[in-house]
């Protein structure tokens, strides 16, 4: 492989740049422009889309706490409460995301137990709408 690289390194200035040369940089120079005006497209798009979110997330929260209507600030309970729906819905797309493909459900369960297995406490994709709660029931007689 070095020899080929060198061999043709050593072609290249004894015979100079040839039309071929030319035709191949302008190939690859317009590939690469095309490559980077993609990636700027698609960064101008990530970042409108996560501005959209942010503001979403906002609507949500202010919805969340009441805000509009009260004058006192929101409680700490509250603020973790709305901090908990925010971070389902996140859990909710990935969770959905991963229901809908073949094998999803059985992923989610895996990374939940090899989460628990490596010692990753409160880990969870599921969100908590989903979740198992643990019933008051009353005592047998």
């Amino acid at each position: 492989m070095i020899k080929k690289i060198y061999s043709e390194l050593k072609d290249l200035l004894d015979k100079g740049i040839t039309e071929e040369h030319k035709q191949f940089g302008r190939k690859y120079a317009n590939k690469a422009k095309h490559f980077i005006d993609d990636t700027s497209k698609g960064m101008e798009q990530e970042a409108m889309e996560t501005r959209e979110m942010a503001q979403a997330f906002f609507r949500l929260l202010e919805h969340k706490l009441n805000l509009n209507e009260r004058d006192d600030p929101p409680t700490k309970e509250e603020v973790r409460a709305a901090i908990s729906q925010l971070k389902d819905v996140g859990r909710f797309s990935l969770f959905i995301t991963a229901v809908i493909l073949p094998g999803g459900v059985l992923s989610l369960i895996g990374l939940e137990l090899l989460a628990k297995k490596y010692g990753i406490k409160n880990f969870t994709i599921i969100p908590s709408s989903f979740r198992k709660r643990k019933r008051n029931l009353p005592d047998k007689v």
